[in-house]
């Protein structure tokens, strides 16, 4: 079986991506908790919460899909595949499982 290389550029873009909107959210960690419940801080926050998960799955489910006979259709099995090749730390994979 021929081995397919990782895709270095989708890598590093979702890393820049992740990376981004770690950025975004480094900014609501300054004020206070009355604040960010004003007016659509929240969902502002939970956008780039969201976007940078989304990321940093699509980079774990990069790395499965060259892994032989490791497969994963949502984001729990994208971490347990993960621990599994040790990948991650398999103590990871014992606090979700």
């Amino acid at each position: 079986m021929k081995k397919i290389p990782l895709r270095k550029d989708l890598i590093l873009s979702r890393l820049e991506e992740i990376e981004k909107d770690i950025d975004e959210l480094n900014f609501y960690k300054g004020i206070s908790i009355e604040e960010f419940k004003k007016g659509k801080n929240y969902p502002i926050c939970e956008h780039y919460l969201r976007r940078a998960l989304e990321a940093i799955f699509d980079i774990g489910n990069h790395i499965i899909s060259r892994i032989p006979k490791a497969r994963a259709k949502t984001y729990k099995e994208i971490a347990l595949e993960l621990g599994k090749f040790k990948i991650i730390p398999e103590e990871f994979n014992l606090k979700i499982e």
